[in-house]
């Protein structure tokens, strides 16, 4: 059986805000969020965010944290 959570979505960075802990991702559906494909800011650590540029092909995986939605993972693709 497949674990439980967050399936990598695709996307591209067009904004990354370190100061404030954001990025923003024109990304396909999130099927464990139920979203379609759109652009979207998501919260995300600096130390995830790190080695990351705008216009950069990512795979990342997101889901609710503290009522916001956060990027748990991001890797290049």
């Amino acid at each position: 059986t497949a674990a439980k959570g967050a399936s990598f979505a695709e996307g591209e960075i067009k904004k990354i805000d370190v100061e404030q802990s954001k990025v923003t991702i024109k990304h396909g559906p999130i099927d464990n969020l139920g979203m379609p494909g759109l652009t979207m800011v998501f919260r995300a650590d600096a130390a995830t965010l790190s080695g990351f540029k705008v216009g950069d092909a990512v795979k990342f995986k997101a889901d609710r944290v503290d009522g916001a939605i956060k990027v748990t993972e991001l890797v290049a693709r």
